[in-house]
């Protein structure tokens, strides 16, 4: 009898363990990213200044702040793996200041963009390791106001992936935590040119397992 009290539990820690990604169930979830390359990134939670020197003398500086939100829902179409929507919105302001000028100039920055994602979990515990890869498609509006104004729109295309765990928080939930790579190709409207940017950041999100979790 105690040998089956035992297996009795083993069984019902193992079926609460993959509960939370067997087909059927939703996923809702949002997070942020943060930089860890050489570019910030248009997709990061930043806080930056940068200046500008010409023959070693300082003639600017831009100082800039930048959050970013990373909304998605999935649904399970079998054990594990997860297919769904990935949003991003994003909101930045900065100011320009170049020596010599009386004015500064102000920086307002937002972005939003959609997307098809794909993540699969591997079951290991209460740390589910996991992959990812998602797509967007979407736009971002920058405007100077002040000494310099102008307005610049410019579409993009962003390709990604990375790999993460999720931490479980019981049957319902995870915090993820997230090692992921985009490639945006970003195009300038009024200026006619494509550019790219390539990042490498870390993604911190929260998630939560919807749905009826399956009785024994």
């Amino acid at each position: 009898m105690k040998k089956i009290n035992i297996l009795s539990f083993f069984f019902l820690i193992c079926f609460s363990i993959n509960a939370q990604t067997e087909k059927g169930r939703f996923l809702v979830g949002a997070g942020t990213s943060f930089g860890i390359s050489e570019s910030a990134g248009m997709m990061n939670l930043s806080f930056s200044r940068q200046k500008t020197f010409i023959n070693d003398d300082l003639s600017g500086q831009t100082n800039s702040n930048n959050i970013f939100i990373a909304p998605k829902a999935g649904y399970f179409i079998v054990d594990n793996l997860v297919a769904g929507l990935d949003m991003a919105l994003g909101l930045g302001k900065g100011t320009t200041s170049l020596d010599g000028a009386s004015q500064n100039s102000d920086l307002n920055t937002s972005l939003f963009g959609i997307g098809p994602f794909v993540r699969y979990y591997f079951s290991s515990g209460k740390v589910l390791p996991f992959a990812e890869v998602n797509t967007l498609f979407g736009s971002r509006n920058i405007e100077f106001t002040g000494a310099f104004a102008s307005e610049n729109q410019q579409t993009f295309t962003n390709i990604g992936g990375g790999v993460g765990l999720a931490f479980l928080l019981g049957n319902r939930s995870s915090i993820d935590l997230v090692l992921n790579y985009n490639s945006n190709r970003i195009n300038f409207e009024s200026e006619n040119y494509t550019d790219r940017e390539n990042t490498l950041g870390i993604k911190i999100g929260f998630t939560m397992f919807l749905g009826k979790v399956p009785e024994i």
